[in-house]
């Protein structure tokens, strides 16, 4: 029974660990993906990723507690220990302060953390549907019935795999902010700033990055850049003409 006890407890323990460096771990494995792979849209994405959003969530908190002290609302502040923070400060041997007698800082309006996960699932979640809403404005093109079929079935497969992305993007995004309140480093009203703000600048991010290249400098998914217009399948003769 004691076994058990601690195996469940080891589980919530390195559930709470994950969710805590969930931010830096999807940045790490995301540059190492886009760098080996030479894949644009996680390098753009990460530039919004590591720098907007954190710098944004830094001057929020910065602004904030003069606003909110003069209008005597409390209903964002929460005392966040180190255990909070994405990365927890490291403690020199000439401290002799155990995590209980560290000092507690003040989180107003949003955190880092809530900063760079709504950004990211603000993002992909307009990816996702973006993907669903593409329509082709080629109609240079005639499609025969022979092709027709096959071209409405991979336009179905793709509506398929954005709406079931779509679909987990949200409840994934429902867990782990869900879970994230209830450590008691968020409050409601903070995360729900953060969702609303942060999730927006991840949606007008992801807007900015595919106005150029037909969302092939923005498009995390890798289907954007199997995307054809009509006419390059058109069965018509080519020529091949010198450039001076």
């Amino acid at each position: 029974m004691d076994s058990l006890k601690s195996l469940i407890t080891d589980i919530r323990v390195f559930l709470y660990g994950g969710i805590r460096t969930l931010p830096l771990t999807l940045a790490g494995t995301m540059l190492i993906l886009g760098l080996f792979t030479a894949n644009y849209a996680i390098i753009f994405f990460l530039l919004g990723y590591l720098i907007l959003a954190p710098v944004l969530a830094y001057w929020i908190n910065l602004v904030a507690p003069p606003l909110t002290g003069l209008l005597g609302v409390d209903w964002f502040r929460v005392k966040s220990s180190d255990v909070c923070n994405v990365v927890i400060p490291y403690l020199g041997m000439d401290s002799m302060k155990s995590p209980q007698d560290t000092e507690r800082t003040t989180i107003v309006m949003t955190s880092p953390w809530a900063a760079m996960i709504t950004f990211f699932f603000g993002y992909i979640l307009a990816n996702g549907v973006q993907l669903f809403t593409f329509e082709s404005e080629d109609t240079t093109f005639e499609v025969n019935t022979t092709l027709a079929s096959d071209l409405q079935k991979k336009k179905g497969n793709r509506k398929t795999q954005a709406i079931v992305a779509v679909v987990s993007i949200v409840v994934i995004a429902v867990a782990v902010l869900g879970y994230r309140k209830f450590t008691s480093c968020e409050t409601w009203g903070g995360l729900t700033i953060s969702t609303v703000l942060f999730g927006s600048l991840g949606y007008g991010w992801y807007s900015l990055l595919s106005a150029v290249g037909a969302s092939r400098l923005s498009d995390l998914f890798g289907i954007a850049n199997r995307l054809l217009p009509p006419s390059a399948i058109a069965n018509a003769p080519v020529a091949c003409v010198p450039m001076p």
